[in-house]
């Protein structure tokens, strides 16, 4: 809201987002569950067998290591931005934009330090998530929200190119935040940081073993969006903000239900592939695929029917227009049919951590990544797409490919003798699929005899309007679901009311 009220649907906004998009892409890979993921088993299994002082030993070295790791990369990015930038934002690169370039690359080299206070709170992350500390890191993931927010708001009335400057600044500030927070838990656990270099101790080995090809493994789906994103500079002004609004949409709920879902399980699936008990794993790996199911599939529909009200009652302040609005809902539909798949993605993937398999899901990225760039160069160079599609043929690229990754992910397991995927996720599927296209109807015609009323009243009116569609036609879901005799609904529902805590 604050980006769209400050920028618009301007240049200088997909300027910021695109210089963004390199620490962004590390806070996505490293933050949100690859090294913290990586981190988890390694410590878990220290810290079991050969007790907490070797674990925290461990943690010492981790952070020593990747730590001086990370500010080479920094200085490298500082050195490289404008290759960099010139790669993100292509478009303005072909068309000499120079004013557009001089600021992308200013911005990359402020905010090219993020990288580094992210590798460090990331392994701070993967510590308390170890000792079943959750709270606390998802707080520290909200301190960069909350550091370019308060700067977007103190300073709204500075010129753009000053403004996106500051928020550059924010960006690390909100880094230094989340690294912050995270030492007062681990300190009370009894971690207390001592040097220790020592990159090829056996514990180390194995972090790099598998940490080096899954980073990227685990960044396919980010890596396509910002392929995206590059593409999109070449079709005009303004759409890199359009495609990152829509996919942040879309990033909401896999933020708060798979992300937290795959980082809660991670620590029970290596315990369980541990110990061997593969019926329990397939059992806990089939309810989350359920979770997925049940609460995606009518996120899915209510995006794509309820996500112009939304965006318009969102984003549309300040500088930016109901235009802007149209273009960033066309993207919207077609990232939100890979919902469900990014869902079940972020399952699978730390399935073949636990077995620490990390070759596989980096080849299967690999090819998902190359057919998403061949789909994107085919729908800019082929003119009736193009014309047809536009801009949100890209965020439909985006989604084949990660229905592709996510195919082969569970294919291959289950080659491997994990029936994961039964006939109850069929009946699943095909039960919610059917609930979800109801309330979908039902919220359509709901919002076109009510929406218009209520915005023509008053901005506040229309949102409480649109606040109730979605609490009707998500009761209305339910109510299907639970008349459809949907598996694993009524453990959901409790889940998301925060009354009980299932176990595996």
């Amino acid at each position: 809201m604050v980006l769209t009220t400050c920028f618009g649907m301007t240049w200088v906004a997909d300027v910021f987002v695109l210089a963004f998009e390199i620490p962004n892409l590390a806070r996505r890979i490293l933050g949100e569950g690859s090294l913290s993921a990586f981190v988890v088993p390694v410590f878990t299994k220290l810290r079991a067998q050969e007790g907490t002082d070797s674990a925290w030993k461990f943690a010492c070295n981790a952070l020593t290591v990747l730590a001086l790791i990370s500010l080479g990369l920094t200085a490298l990015g500082i050195l490289l931005a404008r290759p960099l930038f010139s790669i993100f934002g292509y478009g303005y690169v072909e068309r000499d934009e120079t004013e557009a370039i001089l600021l992308g690359v200013q911005l990359t080299r402020i905010m090219f330090p993020f990288l580094m206070l992210l590798t460090l709170s990331s392994i701070l992350m993967g510590l308390c998530h170890s000792l079943r500390h959750f709270s606390t890191p998802a707080l520290g993931s909200i301190m960069l929200n909350i550091a370019m927010i308060v700067t977007g708001l103190v300073f709204f009335r500075c010129p753009a190119q000053t403004l996106a400057r500051l928020m550059a600044l924010a960006v690390l500030l909100g880094g230094g935040l989340r690294l912050a927070i995270m030492i007062p838990p681990l300190a009370r656990a009894g971690f207390c940081y001592r040097p220790v270099f020592a990159p090829r101790s056996a514990q180390m080995h194995q972090l790099f073993l598998m940490m080096l090809p899954a980073l990227f493994g685990l960044a396919v789906a980010q890596i396509n969006i910002s392929v995206s994103r590059a593409f999109a500079t070449v079709l005009g002004e303004g759409l890199v903000i359009c495609l990152m609004l829509s996919n942040r949409l879309v990033q909401l709920p896999l933020a708060i239900i798979a992300a937290s879902l795959s980082t809660a399980i991670l620590p029970q699936l290596s315990q369980l592939r541990l110990e061997q008990r593969s019926e329990d794993l397939v059992k806990l790996v089939r309810f989350a695929f359920n979770l997925i199911l049940i609460i995606f599939v009518p996120a899915t529909v209510g995006l794509c029917v309820l996500g112009m009200p939304m965006i318009d009652l969102i984003f549309r302040q300040g500088k930016w227009t109901e235009a802007a609005s149209r273009l960033t809902h066309q993207a919207l539909i077609f990232y939100a049919l890979g919902l469900v798949m990014w869902g079940l993605m972020r399952i699978l993937i730390p399935i073949y951590y636990a077995d620490r398999d990390v070759r596989t899901p980096v080849r299967i990225g690999a090819a998902s990544m190359v057919f998403n760039v061949l789909l994107n160069i085919l729908l800019i160079t082929v003119e009736p797409l193009r014309q047809t599609l536009g801009h949100a043929g890209l965020a439909l690229a985006n989604t084949l490919s990660v229905v592709m990754n996510m195919a082969l992910l569970l294919y291959i397991l289950q080659r491997r003798g994990l029936s994961l995927w039964n006939r109850t996720l069929y009946a699943t599927t095909l039960k919610t699929c059917a609930a979800a296209l109801v309330m979908g109807l039902f919220a359509w015609f709901l919002w076109a005899w009510l929406g218009q009323k209520a915005m023509a009243i008053h901005r506040g009116v229309g949102g409480l309007a649109l606040a109730g569609t979605v609490l009707a036609s998500g009761a209305l879901y339910a109510g299907m679901a639970m008349l459809m005799h949907v598996p694993d609904l009524k453990e959901t529902l409790c889940i998301l009311l925060r009354r009980k805590r299932r176990e595996p």
